[in-house]
């Protein structure tokens, strides 16, 4: 049986939007560079606050950790998050065929 923490992650990522959030952060993190919340945002074309609150959801699934850095956090794939993310970006791939 699938457990509840599981299903709730399978939820927040059939979100279009928590999708192209992931990813962002996904193939910034594979360019070597740190990846902020307010970058992330931008990319998206969302809210910081949306964003910010799909990070900390992100960060309850084990997909990211933040670290604060002054006033930013700097957000870093799990290794979970990655391979999730390398799984999406297979699924997209497929898509684009």
């Amino acid at each position: 049986m699938i457990d509840k923490l599981a299903i709730e992650s399978l939820k927040l990522l059939f979100r279009e939007k928590a999708v192209e959030i992931l990813l962002t952060i996904y193939y910034e993190s594979q360019s070597g560079k740190d990846v902020y919340i307010q970058y992330v945002a931008s990319r998206v074309n969302s809210p910081h606050s949306y964003v910010w609150l799909m990070v900390k959801k992100f960060e309850e699934a084990g997909l990211v950790e933040t670290e604060v850095e002054g006033r930013t956090k700097i957000i870093r794939l799990t290794d979970k998050g990655f391979r999730i993310s390398q799984l999406i970006e297979k699924i997209v791939e497929t898509f684009s065929e």
